[in-house]
């Protein structure tokens, strides 16, 4: 009787006391333990005697899996070739956990905590547990093929991100000689899930007055609603605002630096101080403490978790279309250049690297002119503010 997802997912983890393997078919087979550990096993004959081969652990690996993975090693027994062999632990033959162990210690490490996070997130915690105590370099692509469609099933925009990531990481590995191929190169980018969506939402000068007076009703404490105002007036990335320090803002040349260890670039920003903004970062200043925006302690930043909370709740509570806090980067630059200011000042209002020679030779701030446009920027949302009463 051919093994059925609902009877695994029945005896998963659940007291056994029956057959101690299960057969399904081409040689597949379950064994389970007493306390419902269910392995899956190729059986076959190989010199007269009988052999089984592990080739994964349920729920890691889905029956789905099991049989795509063991209809390949079926094509390899035909052509005279032990599977054993096929899955041999041979020096350099890394399984996938392995891989991604040696490419977190060595090389994500070394990033920005918000990359870490992202990585962990779409990557790591999305395939750490899969393939077990497989080479990896021995997986065949119609089991990637396999994993990916249950991916695509769930998500088909992450199910792409996290081939594109997850290529990023076997190449990481074969350049350094941990693993000799992978089969997984052999998959198109194109074939597999969906594009994520380019960001296209720009808000307009009206709708950002209404994010404003949202923000100025909002009960929250004062820490979360001031990060999202000053957010939304220089239009920074979160975590240059949200990790700021009293002692980046020089109150008397009005100049806030972005210490690199908080910009995306890893290199330190310089933004004006502009008077719409002042009276904002006053307040915050007056406080005395070091952390401009506190989270549970004083000495702790507030958390990303709970700025984005708190943001996820205003946007139900406002009628504005579809959009994120990452638009008001979209919206100012957009909104700017619809008033005349050169795109090498929004570049440099929006923290970006500039390009070319310019990036080589020119190290101009342009902060007067910085500020000009922030100004600009801040009048026209506040003239709609006004115009509510």
């Amino acid at each position: 009787m051919a093994l059925s997802d609902t009877q695994l997912r029945t005896l998963h983890n659940k007291p056994y006391s029956g057959s101690v393997e299960v057969t399904d078919s081409d040689g597949l087979s379950a064994r389970i333990t007493p306390i419902g550990t269910i392995t899956f096993q190729y059986r076959y004959r190989w010199n007269g005697k009988a052999v089984r081969l592990t080739v994964g652990r349920y729920p890691a690996t889905s029956l789905k899996d099991a049989r795509a993975i063991v209809s390949e090693l079926r094509a390899v027994y035909t052509k005279g070739i032990n599977p054993k062999n096929y899955f041999n632990r041979e020096e350099g033959m890394l399984t996938l956990k392995e891989c991604l162990e040696r490419w977190w210690e060595k090389y994500v490490t070394g990033l920005k905590p918000n990359t870490q996070t992202l990585y962990r997130s779409v990557v790591y915690n999305t395939l750490y547990a899969e393939f077990v105590d497989v080479p990896v370099a021995s997986i065949p692509v119609s089991a990637w093929v396999q994993f990916f469609h249950k991916q695509e099933s769930l998500n088909k925009k992450k199910a792409r991100v996290v081939l594109l990531q997850l290529r990023s990481v076997i190449n990481w590995c074969i350049s350094r000689q941990l693993i000799p191929s992978c089969e997984l190169m052999k998959l198109s980018v194109k074939n597999i899930g969906k594009r994520p969506d380019v960001g296209e939402r720009v808000l307009t000068y009206c709708e950002l007055a209404t994010i404003w007076i949202a923000l100025e009703r909002s009960t929250v404490t004062s820490s979360n609603r001031l990060l999202h105002q000053l957010m939304l007036l220089y239009s920074c990335r979160p975590s240059e605002m949200r990790l700021a320090l009293a002692g980046e803002f020089n109150m008397t040349d009005r100049i806030w630096t972005v210490p690199g260890e908080h910009s995306k670039t890893g290199h330190a920003l310089r933004r004006p101080i502009f008077d719409q903004a002042k009276p904002y970062l006053d307040r915050l200043l007056s406080v005395g403490n070091d952390v401009l925006f506190p989270g549970q302690s004083l000495d702790k930043p507030l958390d990303s978790s709970s700025a984005s909370l708190y943001m996820r709740k205003l946007r139900k509570e406002i009628g504005i279309p579809e959009w994120r806090s990452h638009d008001f980067r979209r919206s100012l630059s957009t909104n700017l250049s619809g008033e005349g200011i050169m795109p090498h000042v929004t570049e440099k209002m929006l923290g970006h690297e500039l390009r070319g020679v310019m990036a080589v030779y020119n190290q101009h701030d342009w902060l007067a002119e910085q500020k000009a446009a922030y100004e600009l920027y801040a009048d026209k949302i506040f003239w709609h503010v006004k115009q509510r009463g």
